[in-house]
């Protein structure tokens, strides 16, 4: 960390980026600074370039109060920067050599960053690139196929963030301050372990449960709602992102189709919002309307799950499922709807789509049969045990109690 902090001190200036005589224009408190944290080294690069000028255009509907600040780290450059975007243009840039962006020290180091140099009366953090939900092994920046967030190819090995580790850094970067909103511009993040893991740290969780395009969010229109102040701000972030993709999968049905070109008209990306305020008492119900099935969540147990919308699958089996349609579908309605109270109040927006793009053949083959309805779901997914997850890298059964979502819950009480 000392080298970072030295790099940071003696800062290059990349020429096209501007200069730091634009420091004087910064407000000593911002209304709002978002981080841009964009995870590019890796097959996703391109795009970041494309995201870049999306984040560009959207800088120019934001006031003197606002900061965009981005950090991008690409493949094929050993350099990676943080940069103020401000009316279309980049300034303040300084680069960095040897980063590995999906090592938490880093991220905590960005955010330490952006509130020393960008302070304001809220902080908000976009996080751009690879994602698998909480799936993780023993530890951080270690060489695995696929984990929860980042994906680093830079040295010779994918690298990855797990989710417990990405929560210390966030506190640690930022303080005694903690963000309003994350908002999760990658693949699967809207998942219980996650958002409960995280729940210290922001105010809301803004994701999908599901996989998303590879073009990702319009920047260019959800940057502005990224800095709406007001209660349910949130509601903004989901529904531009939601109208865009509903809008492009009927412009564009020979680029975003799984099977058949246009098999995805009228659908967009399953998003929801989480509030952190809420899952303690979510977690607690939770555990109480498990407790009311216990013998069919035993690994003998009789457990509903074919029938349920799933997210995301290990070879044929879900370990992404939505988490109030298994629920609705295997507990008593009384049970259930005691439950349901408590999920709504932690989820208070969502979207629903009954398909979306995907690379999971199970998936892609099995959609055309999902018959659910959008108050039939939540839009938040939750992983539950099975025997075929022991033959996972690391024993999905096992390393799911890693996580502080367990220490409520408690799968090894049921046998895992």
């Amino acid at each position: 960390m000392k080298k970072l902090m030295i790099l940071l001190a003696t800062a290059l200036l990349f020429g096209a980026c501007g200069s730091n005589d634009d420091n004087d224009e910064i407000p000593k408190e911002a209304d709002r600074t978002v981080l841009i944290y964009i995870a590019a080294d890796n097959n996703l690069s391109p795009l970041a370039d494309l995201d870049l000028e999306e984040l560009k255009e959207g800088s120019k509907k934001l006031s003197k109060q606002q900061n965009l600040i981005v950090f991008v780290d690409l493949a094929n450059t050993t350099l990676s920067y943080i940069a103020r975007i401000k009316d279309g243009v980049l300034l303040d840039s300084t680069s960095m050599t040897g980063i590995n962006a999906a090592d938490p020290a880093i991220l905590e180091e960005m955010l330490r960053y952006i509130r020393e140099t960008y302070p304001a009366k809220s902080y908000g953090l976009g996080l751009w690139g690879h994602s698998n939900g909480w799936v993780m092994v023993k530890d951080t920046v270690t060489y695995a196929r696929s984990r929860a967030y980042g994906q680093d190819d830079g040295q010779s090995k994918s690298y990855w963030m797990n989710i417990p580790s990405m929560a210390r850094a966030i506190a640690n970067g930022m303080g005694n301050d903690k963000l309003r909103f994350i908002f999760a511009d990658c693949c699967n993040f809207a998942c219980i372990e996650s958002a409960y893991e995280l729940r210290n740290v922001t105010d809301y969780l803004i994701g999908s449960p599901a996989e998303i395009p590879d073009p990702g969010a319009p920047y260019q229109l959800i940057v502005p709602t990224l800095f709406n102040t007001s209660e349910t701000f949130y509601e903004s972030v989901i529904n531009t992102y939601y109208d865009f993709y509903s809008e492009e999968f009927i412009a564009h049905p020979g680029y975003y189709y799984n099977d058949t070109p246009g098999d995805l008209a009228g659908y967009s990306v399953p998003l929801s919002v989480i509030k952190s305020a809420e899952l303690d008492n979510l977690a607690q119900e939770t555990a109480r309307l498990l407790g009311t099935i216990y013998d069919k969540l035993t690994p003998e147990g009789s457990l509903n799950s074919s029938d349920a919308l799933a997210y995301g699958c290990q070879w044929d089996v879900k370990y992404h499922i939505d988490m109030f349609h298994l629920f609705s579908l295997n507990t008593a309605e009384s049970d259930f709807n005691n439950w349901k109270s408590a999920f709504l109040r932690a989820v208070p927006h969502r979207h629903f789509s009954q398909k979306w793009l995907t690379i999971f053949p199970w998936l892609k083959n099995n959609m055309d049969k999902y018959n659910m309805k959008e108050d039939e779901c939540g839009m938040v997914s939750m992983f539950f045990p099975n025997p075929i997850f022991k033959s996972t890298n690391g024993n999905w059964n096992t390393e799911i109690r890693s996580f502080q979502w367990n220490d409520v819950i408690r799968w090894q009480d049921y046998g895992w």
